[in-house]
């Protein structure tokens, strides 16, 4: 007889910051310049719950982010993911760049199989941080097998919850991804890019994702929405 797998429950989830993982979906804003502060303040108001920091993309200095994520703190008052991807600005100092933000941040997303994941993760777990081990698929949306391996590799590597952005070449692959996710027995945040996809970005959280991930002013990823049409289309519990 087939066994039929069961949705995970996600009432056990622990927190980010002032936020209960789990407790109901999130909306994620991508925070990839410095936004007048006012205009999170308006954000905030509008339905997001929390802000990811692309210190990466954000085009100042590292002293001038860290002010900035002070004054986010202080006057927005929302918690904050802080992600560093590699480029040619943070590559010869990444780590530094993670440990200096980890104490103003309330997570931290790093890249699965990165050089640098096992110092950051031990780091961000001695401050108390959350950790996202999170890894972006820009050509095909893996087989379940390997939505898996991905799964069971950042488990492994000391995530708190895993995130999973793969490309979809057509709707199919978009809900294949979004059944995974509801029977997945780890905590996780996971959609599909690119347009075949794009509407996995809303349904994802309906599914299981604990997280969405919208644009401010530009999308940063291929199929992504604005953090505002999502906060208005999820479905809240």
């Amino acid at each position: 007889m087939e066994t039929r797998l069961k949705p995970r429950n996600h009432s056990a989830a622990s927190a980010i910051g002032s936020l209960e993982r789990g407790s109901k979906p999130r909306v994620v804003a991508v925070v990839d310049s410095i936004v007048p502060i006012v205009d999170l303040i308006q954000l905030k108001r509008k339905g997001i719950d929390l802000f990811e920091i692309r210190v990466d993309l954000i085009e100042t200095t590292l002293a001038c982010i860290v002010k900035y994520m002070g004054d986010l703190t202080a006057h927005v008052g929302l918690p904050l993911i802080g992600t560093v991807r590699e480029n040619t600005k943070t590559a010869p100092d990444r780590l530094r760049i993670f440990r200096t933000i980890l104490p103003l941040v309330h997570g931290i997303d790093i890249e699965l199989g990165c050089a640098i994941l096992p110092e950051v993760v031990a780091e961000a777990h001695r401050l108390g941080k959350t950790v996202i081990v999170s890894e972006h698929n820009f050509e095909k949306t893996p087989s379940d097998t390997a939505l898996q391996s991905i799964v069971d590799q950042a488990k492994a590597a000391g995530a708190d919850l895993v995130k999973i952005a793969a490309m979809a070449r057509n709707k199919d692959d978009a809900r294949r991804l979004l059944r995974f996710v509801k029977y997945c027995g780890f905590p996780i945040a996971a959609f599909a890019m690119g347009e075949e996809g794009a509407f996995s970005r809303v349904l994802a959280c309906e599914n299981g994702s604990l997280f969405t991930y919208g644009y401010i002013s530009k999308p940063v990823a291929p199929g992504q929405l604005s953090a505002v049409e999502l906060a208005g289309k999820i479905k809240r519990k």
